[in-house]
């Protein structure tokens, strides 16, 4: 399990230096999701070397990778966000160009945030240190300590995603559960889908994987409403009266993410078994 465990860090953090150079040269779209991925995945790990060994500080050692992260989530929304509105420009038969527009200087703006922090820092390696971290806190354990660990710090995640669930009001309760259900893919990602001591392993992957898309989908539906309630704001500043197509794709927007809210609720009761 230590080798499973430090291969999977070590193919995580390859991922994010590939993506990352991918997306200093042209600010792919692909490249900035797989490399915010890998981030991802790095996270889940490093929580786990937390559970391994209290003294290890998971959030010190992400370092500059947590900036790096939320610089390239405002250049991931503007960019998922533009495509997303040219399918309800078809959906509705509407125009939406303006917002469009509005969008991708969204996106430019934040590319030269990202471009100025980078330049600024000048980080030749940003996960040099974690790779030996990974192979080091693992290697005091035994192979059998290790995956308890995951399968523990998995069950805490899915508990707390049930006490989340009770309330399904506040946006906030659900941006958690979607975080918290992504890394439980992620470190059960360690073993292998088809382990004869995990007989429900590939079933749950396969769950966890389908919450997480209705979740990603949902999270783009609430991004996509708050820069459309700031797009609408600023277009009332100077316009006399805003095009009434923008009402109609708000409430088709609010309405998709309802349907989602309710579908992903009703996965995790009676498919994930989250009460």
């Amino acid at each position: 399990m230590h080798q499973r465990l430090s291969n999977y860090f070590g193919k995580q953090c390859t991922a994010f230096t590939a993506n990352f150079v991918k997306v200093r040269e042209c600010f792919d779209t692909d490249a900035i999701h797989d490399m915010r991925v890998a981030v991802k995945r790095i996270r889940a790990v490093l929580m786990l070397l937390e559970k391994l060994d209290p003294a290890f500080d998971a959030e010190k050692a992400e370092g500059e990778l947590s900036r790096l992260f939320k610089l390239s989530g405002k250049m991931r929304d503007a960019q998922v966000q533009q495509q997303l509105i040219r399918k309800y420009e078809s959906a509705l038969n509407q125009d939406f160009s303006d917002f469009i527009h509005y969008l991708n200087r969204y996106e430019k703006k934040s590319i030269r945030r990202f471009t100025g922090y980078v330049e600024e820092h000048k980080v030749r390696d940003y996960t040099a240190s974690l790779q030996q971290t990974a192979d080091e806190i693992p290697g005091r354990k035994k192979g059998q300590a290790i995956g308890e660990a995951i399968i523990n710090l998995v069950n805490e995640l899915l508990e707390i995603c049930g006490n989340l669930k009770s309330d399904q009001v506040h946006d906030e309760n659900l941006h958690e559960i979607r975080r918290k259900l992504k890394q439980c893919n992620y470190l059960l990602s360690v073993f292998h889908r088809d382990d004869p001591a995990l007989p429900r392993l590939s079933q749950t992957l396969k769950l966890l994987e389908t919450a997480n898309d209705l979740l990603g989908e949902w999270h783009d539906h609430v991004v996509g409403m708050e820069l459309l309630r700031k797009f609408i704001n600023n277009a009332s500043k100077t316009q006399a009266e805003l095009p009434v197509q923008y009402l109609t794709l708000a409430e088709a927007m609010a309405a998709h993410r309802h349907t989602l809210h309710l579908e992903v609720i009703n996965l995790m009761e009676k498919q994930l078994g989250i009460l």
